[in-house]
This record gives structure tokens, C-alpha cells and sequence, in this order.
């Protein structure tokens, strides 16, 4: 059942869980600008094989260290929403994030890595516990609000991108650090929220009190939703507690064995559009563009505010589209025209050879728009869209934590991947190789996708 009017505390929980996918996003944003205001990392992105060692590894450091900071906040934050609860995690995620935010903003490069690693602390932890507040705590029958949520990711990226611009054209020793502000505002947002919100019934429930429980329940739905809701918390937490671990025997099962396939799949396939990639290397790549028109007379400056607003108002549009659309109707779908409109974007960047000044940068621009829309407007909702609903209930605590596992890794791959590529081989064949790799999936996903999809129901 569904209340008649959503409640305050409904409304701040939806504000917590969109404040904590927009320090997410904005945290990847931050990188790149942090990428687009190193003369090195751009000199490293354009090198198109001539990249040396100097130049490359601070690049693959900055963009490694945010999903390697992930996979290891995942199990430690986990652990802490276990053992303390959902409120202390997400509180811890928030300080982390807080903290990390302010070491990134550094000059040094050391302090700045360390700090993108201590933000990816707090960002993997959002990753697993967010999901919990989701189902926990929101009113029966809206516990599937992720999958909308996640994609205000790029919202968040445009407005750290568009801030570190702001900041260097005030300053140009500014344009980091007031980048990295914006997954901290975001993050400082979050934790004021968390801390008008009460702990979930499930933990407490767990924990066998049930006055607190039902307590919290009256204070996120009201009087007459508790007394109804209060039975459904216990059967619920019974579920749970009643899980284990997969093992061996489990996958034995076919059921499970092909549940647990098709789920990694889906997870692995968000990541082929490549839209990550441009949320942390598009940046940098239009900043050398519009370097190189400035030295051609066209007036353009290194990390133009007008480039900026472009790519923050369509990444912006992109979320605001994602949160509204439904991911588990025509999945299929979706997934295949999302990464065919990939690899068709792929294709285009064959044409940057042609264009120069600012036919380069609108090119570039345009390119890095599609693959954001088409990886989190198209695919990744699909995906997951199709998995959470349909996880059994003796699956969903083992779901969970492979997700925050696999993902970091997908993440890591897909950022690290095109920066190597760029700058260890010519662009005729890194762009090739993207593509080949692209239109390999797609024959993949289109074999494979019918059999994890039917395998989720």
C-alpha cells in the first residue's frame, strides 16, 4: 500500500538518496576537471602514442583512484550498516566524502590522489548502503528508487566540471578546488538530511526492538501505515536474516547459477557505452581542443566557462530525462539501441581528423553528450531496471554486495582503458579498437541479453 501524501520525512529520504548519487557523479566531474587542469594529463590524452611514463602514470593514478577507493569502502561501509546501522554508515560515507573532497583540492599531487581515494571510500559506501535506505525506509511499494536516482549521476558531474571552469576563470590556481566543492556540498547536504532521519525498522528490528522499530516507522509513514507496515518489517527482516553467503551448493541450482550469471553480465554491459569515460576524459579533451582553436585566433581559452555550461546543461538534461523514464519496460531494447548509438558515436570521433578550431570542439562535444545519454539514459537503467526487481529475496544481500564489487571494477576498466589507448597508440587506432570492441559486444548482447533477461524472471 502506498500513502495518500507523501510525508516530509518521505521527502528528505529522496532528497538524502539524490544528494548521494550527485556526490557520486560530481566526484567523477571533479576528476575531470581535476584531468582538464593538469597540462600533463591533457598532453598524455592527446599524445596518440607518444605518451611517456612521466606523463601517464599520474594520469592512470587520478582516474584509478576513485573506483579502487570503492571497492574497498563497499565491504567496510557494509559491514558498518550491519554492525552500527544504516544511519552511522551513511553519516561515515558523508565525513569521508567531506574529507576526501578537501585532500583532492590540493596541489600536491600525492595529497590529490589520496584525497580521490578517501572520496571513493565514501562514494563506494553510498554505493551499498543508499540502496538499503531505498528499501528500508521509503513507503511500501517506491522501495525501487535507485535505479531512477542513479542517473542523476551526470547532473552531478556537469555541475563539478562547471565549477572548476568558474573557478579558473576567477583563478586559475581555483578551477580544482572549487571543483571539488560541489561532491562535497553534496555530500555536507546529505549528512545534514541523514541526520533528520531515523534509523530503519529492518535494523532494529534485527536487532529485536521492535518499539524502535515500529517508532520509526510512525515517524517516516505516519500512525496508520505503521500498524500495517510493522508486520511486513518482521517478515522482511525473517527473510534476510534466514540468507547466507552463495556457495558451491548454491550454484549448483540452476536457477541461482543462471540468476547470478545473468546478473553479472547486465552489470558488465552498463559500462560499454563508455559514458563514464566522458564524464571524467571528455573534459580534458575539450580543453585541449579549445587550446589548440585559441592558438588558431578564434578566441577560445584553455577550459572555456562556455564549453562547460554546454556539457553541464546537457549532461543535466540527460539526468533529468533518466529519472523520469521507467528502466524495466523494453529492456532489450534499450540495451541494443544504447550501445549501437555508441558505437555509432565512436565512428564519428574518425572525423576529428578533418575538422579543426571549433568544428573539433563541437564534434567533440557532441560525441561526449551521446555516449553520457546513451550509457545513462538507455543502458544502465535497462540493466538495472531488469535485475533489482526481479532478484529473489534469498539472493538480494549476496546480489548486493557482488554489485558493489563488480562495479568499481567495470568502473576502473572503462576509465583506465580509453586513457591508455589514447595516449599509447594513434587515434585512427585507438578509435578502431574502440569500435571493434563495440561492435563485438553488441553481437554479445545480442546473443546473450534474451538468455540473462529470461533468466531474471
Amino acid at each position: 500500500m502506498t500513502t495518500a501524501k507523501r510525508t516530509p520525512p518521505q521527502r528528505r529520504l529522496r532528497a538524502l538518496l539524490l544528494g548521494s548519487e550527485l556526490a557520486s557523479g560530481a566526484a567523477w566531474g571533479a576528476v575531470g576537471a581535476t584531468l582538464a587542469g593538469s597540462s600533463g594529463a591533457r598532453a598524455a590524452l592527446t599524445a596518440h602514442g607518444s605518451a611517456g611514463a612521466d606523463s601517464l602514470a599520474p594520469l592512470l593514478l587520478t582516474l584509478a583512484a576513485l573506483p579502487l577507493g570503492s571497492l574497498v569502502g563497499a565491504p567496510a561501509l557494509d559491514f558498518v550498516s550491519r554492525a552500527g546501522g544504516r544511519r552511522p554508515a551513511m553519516l561515515t560515507c558523508a565525513v569521508l566524502t567531506v574529507l576526501g573532497c578537501l585532500l583532492a583540492a590540493a596541489d600536491r599531487s600525492f595529497l590529490c590522489v589520496t584525497g580521490i581515494g578517501v572520496v571513493g571510500l565514501g562514494v563506494g559506501g553510498y554505493a551499498i548502503v543508499a540502496p538499503k535506505l531505498a528499501h528500508e525506509l521509503a513507503e511500501h511499494g517506491h522501495r525501487r528508487l535507485m535505479p531512477r536516482m542513479r542517473a542523476a549521476a551526470p547532473a552531478g558531474a556537469g555541475l563539478a566540471v562547471l565549477a572548476g571552469a568558474l573557478g579558473a576563470l576567477l583563478s586559475p590556481a581555483q578551477g580544482v578546488a572549487c571543483a571539488w566543492t560541489t561532491p562535497q556540498l553534496a555530500a555536507i547536504g546529505s549528512l545534514l538530511l541523514m541526520l533528520t532521519l531515523p534509523e530503519t525498522p529492518q535494523w532494529y528490528a534485527a536487532q529485536g526492538r521492535v518499539d524502535a522499530a515500529y517508532a520509526a516507522l510512525q515517524r517516516m509513514l505516519g500512525g496508520l501505515e505503521a500498524a500495517v507496515g510493522i508486520d511486513w518489517v518482521m517478515m522482511d527482516t525473517g527473510t534476510r536474516g534466514e540468507q547466507h553467503p552463495i556457495g558451491r551448493s548454491d550454484l549448483a541450482i540452476k536457477r541461482v547459477r543462471r540468476t547470478v550469471v545473468a546478473g553479472l553480465l547486465l552489470e558488465a554491459v552498463q559500462a560499454l557505452p563508455l559514458g563514464l569515460a566522458s564524464l571524467c576524459l571528455g573534459p580534458s579533451l575539450l580543453a585541449q581542443a579549445a587550446d589548440a582553436a585559441d592558438a588558431a585566433g578564434t578566441g577560445m581559452t584553455t577550459l572555456p566557462v562556455g564549453i562547460a555550461a554546454v556539457l553541464a546543461a546537457a549532461w543535466a538534461a540527460i539526468a533529468l530525462l533518466g529519472t523520469r523514464r521507467r528502466g524495466d519496460r523494453y529492456a532489450y531494447a534499450w540495451i541494443l539501441a544504447g550501445i549501437g548509438a555508441s558505437a555509432c558515436g565512436i565512428t564519428l570521433l574518425a572525423l576529428a581528423d578533418t575538422v579543426h578550431g571549433v568544428g573539433l570542439v563541437a564534434l567533440l562535444a557532441g560525441v561526449d553528450a551521446l555516449l553520457v545519454a546513451c550509457q545513462f539514459l538507455a543502458v544502465a537503467p535497462a540493466c538495472t531496471g531488469s535485475i533489482d526487481p526481479l532478484v529473489p529475496p534469498w539472493l538480494l544481500r549476496s546480489q548486493r554486495r557482488a554489485v558493489a564489487t563488480l562495479r568499481p571494477l567495470v568502473q576502473l576498466v572503462s576509465v583506465t582503458a580509453p586513457a591508455l589507448l589514447l595516449a599509447l597508440v594513434p587515434a585512427p587506432t585507438a578509435i578502431g579498437v574502440v569500435l571493434g570492441c563495440q561492435v563485438l559486444s553488441l553481437l554479445i548482447a545480442v546473443v546473450t541479453l534474451p538468455w540473462a533477461l529470461a533468466a531474471m524472471r
